[in-house]
């Protein structure tokens, strides 16, 4: 269900900085981001469990994207981002079940994973196109109808930061 009101936009801003927490930045000092839910359920020996957990993640990701009406471009480069690290991911479960190595060699993709902060990127690119938007209450043909899209653009020209305007009607 697509955003209707600028409560519902701030939701969506706060969800997706849960799952960006949570994902990559459960454990940091000051601005450096050591692991996350994610990272941590890469380097445990329970094939598919990370896999599982980093597509769900990324999939809530991209619903609230959606949700708040983010940019194509954002949305893009958030799945490119999401796949490689759900990739990543897979490719530790994958090697996790070579008998034997598989546990001592699934540490390595573990800790590339660990390290590459996809949720953390991808939360980011959708909280940054969040915040460029002006959010309206409404619909686009009544704000033209009654000349009022005028005052929203001229709003968004004096807002810094705002790139686009979206309606929420």
């Amino acid at each position: 269900m697509l955003a209707k009101t600028h409560d519902d936009i701030r939701r969506i801003y706060d969800t997706v900085e849960t799952v960006k927490r949570l994902s990559d930045r459960i454990i940091g000092i000051g601005p450096i981001n050591i692991i996350g839910l994610d990272g941590i359920l890469a380097l445990l020996p329970i094939p598919g469990l990370s896999t599982v957990y980093s597509v769900g993640a990324g999939l809530i990701l991209l619903t609230q994207g959606l949700r708040a009406r983010v940019t194509a471009g954002t949305l893009a480069t958030s799945v490119v981002i999401l796949l490689i690290d759900s990739g990543l991911t897979t490719v530790e479960d994958v090697v996790k079940m070579i008998p034997g190595a598989g546990a001592l060699l699934g540490l390595i993709p573990g800790g590339i994973d660990a390290i590459f902060q996809g949720h953390l990127y991808a939360a980011h690119l959708i909280q940054k196109d969040i915040k460029l938007t002006t959010y309206v209450e409404g619909k686009a043909a009544d704000a033209m109808r009654d000349g009022s899209h005028q005052d929203h653009v001229a709003d968004m020209r004096v807002t810094k930061g705002k790139k686009r305007i979206v309606y929420l009607g």
